[in-house]
């Protein structure tokens, strides 16, 4: 049973480990992580989406710490993997964020493996070091890559609202 925070009346959350079946419009959040709550782009993202009646899918695993082993072997890691996987699979958009000085491996692989499904949202901000690789994928596919939070708040927010019928 999934156990979701509401971000407002309208949009809910849902991390992991909780399983869910999303049967509303739905986004997905794959990007780097960050402590900093001046800079978490998720939070920042999800409150400005937070008066739509959206399912926001945030990968974030309150749960994961050091003692983590990034192993198939390492249950809930792998649940963690699959979660992710199933979700995305389900979701409506989803939103690739890039920044920082991290390489994010693992955002590079989710965008390789979601690009050409025609959800995608890139956001690859000045600073991010594999920048190059995005442009590449993102040219290739098709999708418009934009360089703030700001835009991606814009982009996101138009990408879903042409699913809300009505709204």
């Amino acid at each position: 049973m999934s156990q979701p925070t509401s971000t407002d009346t309208r949009a809910v959350i849902h991390k992991p480990p909780h399983r869910t079946d999303v049967e509303i419009v739905s986004v997905i959040l794959y990007g780097g992580m960050s402590t900093d709550t001046k800079k978490n782009w998720r939070a920042d993202l999800s409150a400005s989406l937070s008066d739509l009646p959206i399912a926001i899918l945030d990968p974030t695993c309150d749960a994961w710490d050091s003692t983590w082993i990034e192993d198939i072997s390492f249950q809930p890691f792998k649940d963690q993997a699959k979660w992710e996987m199933d979700h995305a699979g389900v979701a409506d958009v989803i939103v690739f964020h890039f920044g920082g000085k991290s390489d994010q491996p693992i955002t590079l692989l989710e965008l390789g493996l979601y690009a050409h499904t025609g959800k995608a949202v890139v956001c690859c901000q000045e600073d991010f070091s594999k920048k190059g690789n995005v442009q590449i994928v993102c040219e290739r596919y098709g999708i418009a890559m934009c360089d703030t939070v700001e835009e991606l708040r814009k982009k996101v927010r138009e990408r879903l609202m042409a699913k809300l019928p009505g709204i």
